[in-house]
């Protein structure tokens, strides 16, 4: 019998697709504000801290800079004190509410942020220090809400960071993350020092006109302020003129990359693997067709988009593409459907700065072995192994019905989008459409078993994923 193409008729595999909890999308711009707004509230005056210095104080090793997206109520502590530690704040005493986005549109904000700070000596968490100093932005809307258009505030322009560690502030304004991180890093490197930019590719760019993804520019751009259209013109009562004066000719232009290195100090890669554990079968255990294959992955980070692919080896190979899910995570995936035989299953994860952890398992699947699966050369052809006897894919043996697994609309098409590393969905993961005489088998021939098997369906099931309790 000659082998079957592994994308036509029956003799094809069927994996369903995996997809974050939520969807996080890193590389989104804020598509859903209508008009261009204000990053940094007009509303409400800065204090000015350390405008006489002329030199930063000496960095007291790594800062730390954490995003508080799950609300509190912020106290009036006095004239000057925006302390993270107390929730102090000079501009807002009320509740600022949890962050709407889920824990993957949180890691994506996050993972953002550390993409432009990772150049300098600074650590972003979720997790509030148990001890020292740190700055906190809140991010999240506020009750009651503030009047005006705008996506977030700073209490200070802060000259070298010389007050040290503050509150401000993020609205939820935006369903981008990318959005939502951008205008967290103009508040923060407000108290910083850094005052606002007419360069667009800057993110000290004054509104959400900028370009899509702005970051800390090393050159030397024209400080300006916001005029009644909401226009960027010079700006004349510059706050910290000794410290932007250092890298440009004059203290009216600051250079925004240059002025953070100086004050915190050249970042360093993080070189610690995330930990990945498969918990389920255990090391040469015999499985049922059906079971759960069970993995625990976690990062030193939080939080952190952990990037995770699986590949099945043995009667009925498969592999899942790369996707994206929040560190610390307990992922179950129900599987039916594999041929009996002995399978390894490799499973590989890697943090955003690309460490790598991996383990494997090896298992059996219980019953007699189906023909034609084991994969073995066919000696007279050089062909994959082939079926002997009848044609085994009619649908008439039990488990080759051919029924494609559905997915969350009942379907037998997986449709959902797949969440790539850097946690954007990309719609081209559909699989049902397929060309050149498929006949709708969605199979792809990176999962397809050894050709000429049985009709076999391998159902790895949506991951059901949640967020291990914090201790």
């Amino acid at each position: 019998m000659a082998p079957q193409n592994a994308r036509t008729g029956l003799s094809c595999l069927v994996l369903t697709l995996l997809i974050v909890p939520g969807s996080a999308v890193a590389g989104e711009t804020p598509e859903d504000v209508a008009a261009a707004i204000p990053i940094t509230s007009p509303f409400h005056e800065p204090l000015v801290f350390g405008a006489d210095l002329e030199q930063p104080p000496l960095p007291a090793g790594e800062w730390i800079v954490f995003t508080n997206f799950d609300g509190a109520d912020m106290n009036g502590c006095g004239w000057g004190n925006n302390s993270p530690q107390d929730n102090c704040s000079t501009i807002f005493q009320g509740q600022v509410l949890p962050f709407t986005g889920d824990l993957g549109r949180r890691a994506a904000v996050v993972q953002v942020m550390r993409n432009d700070l990772g150049k300098f000596n600074i650590h972003v968490t979720d997790v509030r220090p148990a001890s020292g100093d740190y700055d906190m932005e809140m991010i999240g809307d506020w009750n009651p809400a503030p009047g005006g258009g705008f996506a977030g505030v700073a209490p200070s322009i802060d000259c070298f960071n010389s007050d040290g560690g503050e509150v401000s502030f993020t609205l939820d304004y935006t369903s981008s993350p990318t959005g939502i991180a951008k205008a967290v890093l103009q508040e923060i490197a407000h108290t910083w020092g850094l005052e606002h930019v007419e360069s667009k590719a800057d993110l000290l760019y004054p509104t959400t006109q900028s370009v899509p993804d702005p970051t800390f520019v090393d050159e030397c751009f024209q400080i300006v302020q916001l005029d009644d259209s909401n226009q960027p013109v010079p700006e004349n009562n510059i706050q910290c003129p000794n410290q932007h004066s250092q890298f440009c000719n004059g203290s009216n232009f600051q250079n925004s990359y240059q002025e953070l290195l100086q004050i915190f100090g050249p970042g360093s890669p993080d070189l610690t693997a995330p930990t990945l554990d498969i918990t389920e079968p255990a090391e040469g255990a015999e499985v049922d067709a059906k079971f759960d294959l069970k993995l625990t992955a976690a990062d030193n980070q939080t939080p952190q988009l952990l990037t995770l692919s699986l590949k099945i080896d043995g009667p009925s190979a498969a592999e899942t593409d790369p996707t994206a899910w929040p560190s610390p995570s307990d992922l179950t995936f129900p599987i039916t459907g594999l041929a009996p035989g002995e399978y390894t299953v490799t499973a590989t994860v890697r943090d955003e700065d690309k460490n790598e952890a991996i383990d494997v398992v090896h298992f059996t699947v219980k019953g007699e072995p189906v023909p034609g699966t084991t994969g073995e050369p066919d000696t007279t052809t050089g062909e994959p192994g082939t079926t002997t006897g009848e044609d085994t894919t009619t649908g008439d043996e039990p488990g080759t019905t051919g029924d494609a697994p559905t997915t969350g609309d009942g379907s037998g098409n997986p449709t959902t989008g797949v969440t790539s590393a850097t946690g954007g969905v990309t719609d081209s993961a559909t699989t049902g459409d397929q060309a050149d005489g498929d006949d709708g088998c969605a199979c792809r021939s990176d999962l397809a078993p050894t050709s000429g098997a049985p009709a076999l369906l391998l159902l790895l099931g949506l991951a059901r994923g949640r967020r291990r309790a914090r201790a």
